[in-house]
Order: C-alpha cells, then sequence, then structure tokens
C-alpha cells in the first residue's frame, strides 16, 4: 500500500493559558475544562484523520481525549515542555505500524539563560514499505522585528531542520504545528528553503484570531515526494470570536490528505 493517508494539527488551547479577559466575546460558559474537553475530543473525532498532531496539550486533557479517541482506533503519545511549563505537543494515530517516537528538545535559551524548553514531538510510521516520520511543534512566538539570526523561533526551525529532516532525508517528513509566523515570513520560507512543501501553499487562510486580528500562523510541510489536498477551513475573521460554541480552541485545525507524488 503506497502512502494515502489524512494528517491534521491542531493547537487545542491548554486551559493553563485562558484568562477570561483574553477571550472577551466568548461566552465564559465556553471557555469551561469540561465542555471544552467534550467538545475538543468531537472535533478531533470530526477531522477523520489517520494523524492527528496537537499542541498545548496538558497531561489531564491527553488522558481524556486518549479516552475518548481509543475508542475510534486511535492511539496516542505525549511529549511535555520542560522548564515546568504546564502543556506539550501530543500526536495520535490509528496507523498499524508506528516505530516508535522520541522528543527533541531544542537548544534555544530563554532570557535568563535556561534551556527554553520547547520541543518536536517526532513519531515514526512504516506506511506500505516507505518510513513516515512526522514531527509536531509548537514554535516560540518572538517579536516580529527581532534580528533573524536572534528570533527564538527562528533558531528551533533552523534546528529542526538541520538536524532531524535535512540528516534524515531518505525519509518521508511531515512537519505541523503552531509556527508562530505567517506566510512569507523568514521562519515560513526556511521550511520551503530546506525543501519541504507547504500544504497550503497559495491557499492560506487564517487559523487563529488573536487580539482581534485573524492570521494564518500553523501549517503542515511535506517532502516533496508527497503531494497534498488540504482541507478548506471555516471562514474566520477579524470579528469571528475564539473558542466559540462551534470551535473550543482559538485556533482552527487544518488537514491535508498525502500521497506519494
Amino acid at each position: 500500500m503506497a502512502v494515502d493517508l489524512r494528517i491534521a494539527s491542531y493547537n487545542i488551547l491548554a486551559d493553563a493559558y485562558i484568562k477570561p479577559e483574553w477571550f472577551p466575546h466568548t461566552p465564559a460558559d465556553v471557555l469551561r475544562p469540561q465542555r471544552r474537553e467534550e467538545a475538543l475530543a468531537r472535533r478531533i473525532a470530526e477531522l477523520d484523520a489517520d494523524i492527528v498532531c496537537l499542541q498545548e496539550v496538558e497531561p489531564d486533557r491527553f488522558a481524556a481525549l486518549q479516552r475518548e479517541l481509543e475508542p475510534l482506533g486511535y492511539t496516542g503519545v505525549l511529549a511535555l515542555k520542560q522548564q515546568g511549563r504546564p502543556d506539550g505537543c501530543a500526536v495520535f494515530h490509528r496507523l498499524e505500524r508506528c516505530l516508535g517516537h522520541r522528543a527533541h528538545y531544542f537548544r534555544d535559551r530563554l532570557e535568563d539563560g535556561r534551556i527554553s524548553g520547547h520541543l518536536a514531538l517526532v513519531v515514526d510510521f512504516d506506511v506500505g514499505g516507505d518510513r513516515l516520520r512526522v514531527a509536531c511543534t509548537h514554535l516560540r512566538w518572538d517579536r516580529p522585528d527581532r534580528p533573524v539570526e536572534q528570533h527564538q523561533g527562528m533558531q528551533e526551525a533552523t534546528e529542526l531542520l538541520e538536524e532531524l529532516v535535512q540528516r534524515d532525508s531518505e525519509a518521508l517528513w511531515v512537519v505541523c504545528g503552531d509556527f508562530n509566523a505567517q506566510p512569507g515570513e523568514p521562519l515560513v520560507r526556511a521550511f520551503a528553503e530546506a525543501g519541504l512543501r507547504d500544504a497550503y501553499q497559495g491557499r492560506h487562510q487564517p487559523t487563529c484570531n488573536a487580539n482581534d486580528r485573524a492570521k494564518a500562523i500553523d501549517f503542515l510541510f511535506h517532502s516533496r515526494a508527497l503531494e497534498a489536498q488540504p482541507v478548506r477551513l471555516p471562514e474566520l475573521d477579524d470579528r469571528t470570536p475564539m473558542p466559540s460554541e462551534t470551535e473550543p480552541s482559538d485556533h482552527l485545525p487544518i488537514a491535508a490528505r498525502l500521497r506519494r507524488a
């Protein structure tokens, strides 16, 4: 069986990062942890993806999603950020041959000199004889006006590309997550310059509405040996409340069908 699967990426918004004043257009009831827990499980199941990469996942939320998704055939792994951060990255999948996983912790440093604790969770699969490596990450936000060589998200992206993707170019790669950068910015361009393709190239839509500004900051990149059919997203603009009655996170999930080119 050749590669033919559906993959999704979704920042599910950690409860620890919810302050009602940050979401003034969202009813308080929508932000309740129990309600969001149920809504997130439904939203992820609706994606009907073979591999789901999640960001801002807390241990309790991971356990709850496992309970809901296991009956649907999914297996999940979680890797938490370091430096006391409450969340991390998780990957759920329903593929038969998972070859293992590991967390790659970036070496970029905080202002006080400590390692940031951000990571990429890499999960390996055998798909019809092809080795598929999926990296789920949440790159650090940094000021857009910071010089490229000092930009912390850029440092993480460069490390991911140089030490993971380019050192194992024989594998088929998918790199996805919340990049905290927009199309055309140096951080995003770095992935294309490293030889990966943007599944949404030419079709970007806003994926997040932060501070009443809709923008595309979630990405799904893949090896050139694969071709992608991206899933169209719900319409989102500066006035769209997020989270909402229909969307349990402040991000929309993105997804694409990937096949051998």
